[in-house]
Parts: structure tokens; sequence; C-alpha cells
């Protein structure tokens, strides 16, 4: 009984969270998690970012519904508690991330994105969960969060 217990927990935890090759991201309330992420200088969940420095990505995802648009958000956690965070204009414009495709996209059309996002914590050398979003004209497209620990330079 206590390994169907076990095995149970276990599938649960799966379906929780996503594993990107070895990356894994917690999936949001709405949008779907990317197909493949990776985070430059991260194999493994915490990722250490440097506070003052950019964090680099490449993401692929299915975009779920047709979309003229494609707006970046960050929201950023620590110890609970919400922290504002609004991206630079320069970063905010999904569109101009896509690698393999320019908006307006498909529904069901399958999107590379590559690009940075400016780490800029008021306190360092603390633990965080980090919320990325894409936002299109229906809602949120794509969405996942990572834990991370925000070092000093």
């Amino acid at each position: 009984m206590e390994i169907k217990l076990t095995l149970i927990a276990v599938v649960v935890c799966m379906l929780a969270t996503a594993v990107l090759g070895q990356l894994e991201v917690q999936k949001c309330k709405n949008g779907a998690v990317p197909n493949k992420l990776v985070i430059e200088g991260c194999s493994k969940a915490p990722c250490q970012i440097v506070n003052g420095q950019n964090l680099r990505f490449q993401a692929e995802f299915t975009n779920p519904s047709a979309t003229k648009t494609l707006t970046a958000k960050v929201i950023a956690r620590v110890a609970g508690l919400v922290i504002p965070y609004e991206l630079p204009e320069e970063h905010r414009d999904g569109c101009k991330k896509l690698t393999n495709a320019k908006c307006p996209l498909a529904a069901n059309q399958s999107v590379e994105a590559a690009g940075d996002v400016p780490v800029e914590s008021p306190i360092s050398n603390v633990k965080a969960n980090i919320e990325f979003q894409l936002h299109s004209e229906s809602g949120v497209a794509v969405c996942f969060k990572i834990d991370v620990k925000i070092v000093k330079q």
C-alpha cells in the first residue's frame, strides 16, 4: 500500500511540474508551458541569475490561438510577496523575440523565440520564483514559473 501511495505522489508531482530537458519549470494557472526551454548557464532549478545582468533564453512553444501581438510580462515573488517589476519597453514586445516567425501568428503555430531579460533586483542573495508570461490578444498564451537565486555581480 505504501508503494502505491508513493507512486501516486510521484505522478502528481510530475503532473504539477513540467520537465523540459533537465530544467524544471512550474506551470502557471493560465497559458501553455514551452515545449522546450533553455536558460543560459542553467540546467537545473534554482537557476543562479546575476543581478544587473541579462538572463538569456531560448524557447519553443505552440501558440494556442491566432494573434497579432505578443506582450511579455514578468512577475517576481520573494517569500510569497509579489515584487513589482516592469520590463523595459524594448523587452515587452514578444513578437520582436521570435526567431522563426513573425506576428501575426496562427493558432497552433510552432514558434521559436530567443532573447534576454534584464535582471534588476533591489536585493541580492535571495531566492525568488519568477513567472514569465506572453500575452496574446485573447489572454495568456504561454506562461511558466522557475525558481532562481539572485546573486551579486
